[in-house]
């Protein structure tokens, strides 16, 4: 797909993307698993970057025959909790610049996370970043989370926006599936420290830095 000549919405995730959250969180899945007696490896929590936990964690506890279930997974989940609110968080370089230079031209900005509120909500305010958003959407909001085209969908009609003119930013394989069956152009980021493979992206960044749009 082309890069739109003209755009009108650009849409970024959260994790990974804009700020270098993964790093922290994975950390947190990795004990949680370990708990229940699941030894994950790097490639299995990289596969659950940016999904749907309840698409994806069940076949992990059953291949490892977890002691606990899927009820019990979230429940501990919920201590991720502490990464929005107490690990030290930063923008990602260049992020910020980024997001005034485009919101300075009328594009309209949406962040669009598998995330649920409570933890893209306490990040941002701490991040001082909530006022460069027209849209939020996050986990909790749609019905279908990522690699689901719903919430990008969400987050465009929000903007009163085409999918046609409006650019996504993503890093893992699913966030840039979402993007992409939604109909946008899509930027995969590998400027975080968790390495994913972003080559299904239309284009791949490095950094924010310099990037012209």
């Amino acid at each position: 797909m082309e890069r739109p000549r003209r755009i009108e919405a650009a849409l970024f995730d959260f994790d990974g993307t804009l700020c270098d959250t993964e790093v922290h969180n994975t950390a947190l899945l990795r004990d949680i698993f370990y708990g229940m007696g699941v030894p994950v490896t790097e490639e299995d929590l990289l596969g659950l970057a940016g999904g749907d936990d309840y698409l994806t964690v069940p076949p992990l506890l059953e291949r490892y025959d977890a002691r606990g279930t899927l009820e019990d997974y979230m429940r501990e989940r919920d201590e991720c909790y502490r990464t929005y609110h107490e690990a030290d968080l930063a923008p990602e370089p260049g992020s910020l610049t980024l997001l005034e230079e485009l919101r300075g031209r009328g594009v309209r900005v949406g962040l669009v996370s598998t995330t649920v509120s409570r933890c893209i909500l306490t990040a941002l305010n701490r991040l001082g970043m909530t006022g460069y958003f027209d849209a939020v959407i996050c986990g909790d909001l749609v019905r279908r989370r990522k690699p689901a085209p719903d919430p990008y969908l969400a987050a465009l009609d929000l903007l009163d926006a085409s999918p046609s003119r409006a650019v996504v930013f993503e890093d893992s394989p699913t966030g840039i599936a979402s993007g992409r069956a939604a109909g946008c152009y899509v930027f995969g980021y590998r400027g975080g420290s968790l390495e994913q493979n972003v080559s299904s992206a239309d284009e791949v960044l490095d950094t924010f830095e310099g990037l012209e749009l």
